[in-house]
């Protein structure tokens, strides 16, 4: 039995299953086996009513934009195919980054102080034969995702949005002057949604990204792997970005560590390309349990581990993406947006949440929302 095997097998939820899963989809993206389906089909025949001003798929990130627009008088649903809870593991991110939250009436003072589970300084830059960097207020404050994306729903719900959990996106009809979304829930049958505009936040697995892509594989891949664990000393001070050995597997391996409301998360992550002899997740978990007594100089017998963390981000030259179809729009992970210190996720989305749902409401208004107009709302940045 394996390091990973025997660590995982300790943790409720079964893990290890779950890392096999995401592996498989991974090798899928190596040997580009992904199965891609017609997401997204042109009609030019005009809705007769369109009954919202934007349908969002993927509600985990998808309600920040959804509650932004809600809030502004748009008329927002949300479709999320699971039910919309954040994940116990917290969301690391700056606490004037935050702020943004409060800006767009998202937030009050008390509930944005109640989101946020941790707190610590400074944190750590480390390479060998170099002194170590450290910086405060850097990536240095936790959010609790349940409690931000509970609130989120209830202010998302009281501004008139409408949310359709375990509701499934099936395909996009866009015509001339809107968007029919056809989508299914478990036991009933298939029912359309029109909107003025749909926003795509269902992360870089959406079947709309995968037909814009054309299935092209990615240029390159953060393939991150980590758990939450107690038994660690007391240590307030955190790891943006630390790398200790030399290349290995043909990548170099950095660490991040955060102390957590449940003791103390670690990650391991790296960049590579995705050539089908590229290690797998479970390789890169093993040799996370390999290196991690040495990171944190402490042996693994001495640590509970309660969570597991593993995942990977593809990357594209061509991001963010833009999309050949009007009146749809890609966001979040789903268009490769990405920002400083965040290859995605929750931190990329409050970075950009301003300015673009800002955009969404003015293309909206003036209903400018064609594909040229679309990718002015996603400006070029350079990737890793």
């Amino acid at each position: 039995m394996s390091l990973t095997e025997q660590i995982l097998s300790q943790i409720s939820g079964n893990p290890l299953e779950g890392l096999r899963k995401t592996d498989r989809i991974w090798n899928g993206l190596k040997q580009n086996t992904l199965s891609m389906t017609t997401a997204v089909e042109q009609n030019s025949q005009p809705l007769e009513t369109v009954e919202w001003d934007a349908v969002i798929c993927g509600g985990t990130l998808g309600i920040l934009i959804g509650a932004t627009l809600a809030i502004a008088g748009l008329r927002v649903a949300i479709v999320e195919r699971g039910i919309l809870r954040g994940r116990e593991q917290e969301w690391n991110i700056s606490r004037h980054e935050l702020e943004v939250l409060r800006e767009l009436d998202l937030l009050s003072r008390a509930e944005l102080e109640k989101a946020i589970a941790t707190e610590y300084n400074p944190a750590r830059i480390s390479f060998p034969d170099s002194e170590d960097i450290w910086v405060r207020d850097v990536l240095n404050v936790g959010v609790d995702p349940v409690y931000l994306l509970e609130i989120l729903k209830q202010r998302f719900l009281e501004a008139g949005g409408e949310l359709l959990e375990k509701t499934a996106f099936q395909k996009a009809i866009a015509r001339p002057n809107g968007v029919e979304v056809e989508v299914s829930s478990s036991g009933e049958k298939e029912r359309s949604l029109t909107a003025r505009l749909l926003i795509d936040a269902m992360g870089h697995s959406s079947p709309i990204v995968k037909q814009a892509r054309g299935g092209k594989k990615p240029d390159a891949v953060c393939l991150v792997v980590g758990t939450c664990a107690t038994g660690y000393p007391k240590n307030d001070t955190g790891d943006i970005f630390a790398s200790f050995t030399p290349i290995q597997n043909y990548c170099q391996y950095f660490w991040e560590a955060f102390p957590a409301r449940d003791g103390r998360t670690t990650y391991l992550f790296t960049y590579l390309d995705a050539r089908p002899e590229r290690m797998s997740l479970e390789t890169l978990f093993e040799e996370y349990l390999r290196l991690l007594p040495a990171y944190q100089n402490i042996e693994l017998q001495q640590l509970q581990f309660k969570r597991a963390l593993f995942g990977f981000f593809p990357c594209y030259r061509n991001s963010p993406l833009k999309t050949p179809w009007d009146r749809i729009l890609p966001v979040g992970d789903s268009s490769g947006s990405q920002s400083p210190l965040s290859f995605g996720g929750f931190g990329a989305t409050i970075r950009h949440l301003k300015r673009l749902s800002g955009g969404v409401r003015e293309a909206i208004a003036i209903d400018t929302l064609n594909a040229e107009a679309l990718q002015l709302l996603q400006p070029y940045q350079p990737n890793i």
